[in-house]
């Protein structure tokens, strides 16, 4: 593991630059400082520090704000808050990782315990990048596999919607149950559209196979009982990009793909991986993210209890236009409507 060695000091006070920068020193510690957030950024930027210490109240943005950017650049750098106003705590310091809280004023021994569990915090997060390393390269293998699998059963003479829906089916009997859920809804929502004519076959693949490639997600994510971490989800959202990449891997699902992989996409932007909006989001995509996210909503969950339709459909409508095309949700509840 990478010991800690150096330690960024940002304040805007010179006496207190000089005192910490000193206790650093004492502790073996390589120091630099910075009098404001943009300087530290820019110091950042040149170099990295293993630890930065903040001061929250400083012209410009505050120290808040700059473990905000950090946390979003520079997330393996351990942050100590440094601060005599307590109450300023409470506001965006909950949502940020933060090792420690320094309240003015304190004395070395404090600091030097501070630097300790900045230190702690380091490391475990060290070891969070190296197992999410290790989950990114299980999830290559596994995608390599299936997408192996597939191809071998076509060689069997299957065709290769049969092989990918035989696989899910015996490796994931609930994604390939919600599939076929997804499939119905959405060519019901097509024809009331009256465009289930012009989007066959790509609706029955997209819409079938949305979710294919959760077969390749690692084992320990998808049993893990409790939340997933903000790098776990990020490596369950790639899902996305695996399906389109396994339905690229054929011949007659291909055209499929790009679907797929916008199908998460949010019709006002926001949703992943491309962050794309209204009709740069396929006309199929945005079905399947209607249709995909009442199934979701009304099945049982091992992490909570099914939502009554009504209580579905209200969340769609809550969610609109932010997230769904307003004229397929008005589509999918007619649809209900009638069922």
């Amino acid at each position: 593991m990478d010991p800690l060695t150096s330690v960024l000091i940002v304040d805007d006070e010179p006496a207190v630059l000089d005192l910490m920068s000193r206790w650093v020193t004492s502790l073996g510690l390589r120091a630099q400082t910075a009098s404001n957030a943009t300087e530290a950024l820019a110091s950042l930027r040149r170099q990295h520090y293993d630890l930065a210490v903040i001061d929250v109240m400083m012209p410009g943005h505050d120290g808040l704000w700059l473990a905000n950017e950090m946390q979003r650049e520079h997330p393996q750098t351990a942050v100590i808050v440094s601060t005599a106003y307590t109450e300023l705590l409470s506001r965006d310091s909950q949502h940020t990782p933060i090792a420690d809280f320094l309240i003015k004023p304190f004395k070395r021994e404090r600091f030097a315990l501070a630097v300790d569990r900045g230190r702690q915090w380091r490391e475990l997060a060290l070891e969070e990048v190296h197992r999410h390393a290790m989950l990114s390269l299980e999830l290559r293998d596994r995608t390599a596999q299936l997408v192996q699998a597939l191809h071998q059963r076509v060689a069997a003479g299957a065709s290769e919607a049969d092989a990918l829906a035989t696989l899910c089916l015996e490796r994931m009997p609930e994604v390939a149950g919600h599939g076929e859920r997804v499939s119905r809804y959405a060519h019901a929502v097509a024809r009331e559209l009256d465009v289930e004519r012009a989007l066959r076959p790509e609706l029955e693949i997209a819409a079938r196979f949305h979710d294919v490639g959760k077969l390749a997600m690692p084992e320990a994510l998808i049993t893990k009982p409790s939340p997933l971490t903000r790098g776990e989800a990020a490596i369950m959202r790639r899902h996305v990009d695996i399906g389109a990449e396994i339905l690229e891997s054929t011949r007659s699902l291909s055209s499929a793909a790009s679907a797929v992989r916008a199908s998460h996409e949010w019709f006002q932007g926001g949703g992943y991986p491309m962050k794309a909006a209204g009709t740069a989001i396929p006309f199929v995509s945005r079905l399947i993210a209607i249709a995909d996210a009442y199934d979701a909503m009304t099945q049982d969950r091992s992490y909570r209890m099914r939502l009554d339709s009504s209580d579905a459909v209200a969340e769609i409508l809550r969610c609109s236009p932010e997230q769904f095309d307003p004229e397929i949700v008005a589509a999918f509840i007619a649809v209900l409507g009638r069922h």
